[in-house]
């Protein structure tokens, strides 16, 4: 059992410690854009905030996350650059 923060709220998670946080945001907590896309760190279906900055979660465990502040796209307005697909422009708005 793990407890993570996500979206700024404490969930408790049943998890394997090798489960990766993709599938455990998508499958457990049931918040469904972050997805798993390639699973290499390429195509960012997956990506996140992990405290503040923009992170892969499909090579990410459960294990390593307590105590992280984890913020999907859910949880970001309309315009941030992660959700409009601009990640470009990610580091200018996360300083």
């Amino acid at each position: 059992m793990y407890t993570l923060n996500i979206n700024g709220e404490d969930r408790e998670i049943d998890a394997e410690p090798g489960e990766l946080l993709v599938w455990v945001i998508h499958e457990k907590v049931g918040l469904t854009k972050t997805r798993f896309g390639c699973g290499i760190q390429m195509c960012g279906s997956c990506k996140v905030l992990i405290d503040g900055e923009i992170s892969y979660t499909c090579d990410k465990k459960v294990k390593d996350m307590e105590g992280k502040k984890i913020t999907t796209r859910e949880a970001l307005p309309d315009d941030h650059p992660l959700v409009t697909g601009k990640i470009e422009d990610a580091a200018a708005t996360e300083n």
